[in-house]
């Protein structure tokens, strides 16, 4: 769930509604956070939080961060098979080749995204999208469906400034979705799939910001820019495939070892070990304070995720200097 504003932006400006636009699905025209984007940050936030973001072992010193902290060709990354980063999120090495990583991330897509209405704040989805989370549906193509307890005056309910008519029957989505918060699930509200990529465009957050001139205090001259965001409140869904460390191996002092993702890390109370799982989450925890994307210092960017296991916190038995 969004707990701020995001904005992963497409690059440099363009020319539209706004100077800075989001990413967004071809096919759909719907907003999404890329799996890219969430890998990186995720790995970023996973060597914070097991101590590997800066290191030095016996005189030598590196990052297992990312390709930039990693410095040139990947020579910064430890690359060793216990190395929860490495392992998880892979690593170049001139020397002795690479490792692809054992986590697997895709887009974040839209699952439930909030809209003002008549009725007060309601979370919209969509047909398809539920399908794909084993739900099926019906709606009809220019009408709504509402959820169990909810009601619009005159069978007719706004989402934003479109007005539409709602269907008789209600959905009930109580045994569905387990992570969702029950109030977004209580407030839920469905469309078909023509209509929800228009209403999710046209309430997107839209911001106007200007640069200062430190030595006026003042605006400078033609540094007016407006940027859009997916706003606070909306939840989003994302896969992350995590592949099993014995089909894998590291080339590790002359030979090869099979991934054990541990060192510098809490310790499995089983295994001695953590998961490739364990290991991921641990940074993704980190999202609700670090934040994603571009605006981190304007108010933007963090995510609460909702189904991480709550003893997934940063540990302070990470070792390394940090």
């Amino acid at each position: 769930m969004a707990l701020d504003p995001i904005h992963v932006g497409t690059g440099g400006y363009r020319l539209g509604r706004v100077d800075l636009s989001i990413v967004r699905e071809p096919g759909t025209n719907l907003p999404k956070i890329p799996g890219t984007s969430l890998s990186g940050v995720a790995r970023a936030c996973m060597a914070m939080a097991t101590g590997r973001y800066n290191w030095n072992k016996d005189g030598k010193k590196g990052s297992c961060a990312g390709q930039g902290q990693g410095g040139e060709g990947g020579e910064g990354h430890c690359g060793s098979p216990y190395c929860p980063v490495c392992v998880a999120f892979g690593f170049a090495r001139g020397d002795s080749g690479g490792f692809q990583g054992l986590a697997q991330f895709a887009d974040a897509r839209i699952l439930f995204f909030p809209v003002h209405s008549m009725i007060g704040p309601v979370w919209v989805t969509s047909q398809s999208v539920l399908r794909e989370h084993g739900i099926e549906e019906t709606v009809s193509p220019d009408k709504v469906r509402l959820a169990s307890g909810l009601s619009a005056p005159d069978n007719r309910l706004n989402l934003g400034w479109l007005m539409l008519e709602t269907r008789g029957d209600s959905i009930s989505l109580d045994g569905n979705l387990t992570d969702v918060p029950t109030e977004v699930k209580s407030h839920a509200v469905i469309v078909s799939d023509k209509l929800f990529s228009h209403i999710v465009n046209s309430n997107l957050e839209v911001r106007t910001s200007v640069s200062i001139d430190p030595a006026t205090g003042a605006a400078e001259q033609g540094a007016l820019f407006t940027y859009e965001a997916i706003p606070r409140g909306t939840v989003l869904w994302f896969p992350v495939t995590y592949s099993d460390p014995k089909f894998y191996r590291i080339y590790y002092n002359g030979g090869p070892v099979e991934p054990e993702p541990h060192e510098g890390a809490k310790k499995d109370n089983d295994t001695g070990k953590l998961s490739v799982r364990q290991a991921v989450e641990k940074g993704l925890a980190l999202f609700k304070d670090l934040g994603i994307g571009g605006m981190n210092t304007r108010g933007m960017g963090r995510l609460k995720f909702l189904n991480l296991d709550p003893v997934t916190t940063v540990s302070e038995e990470a070792g390394g200097d940090t």
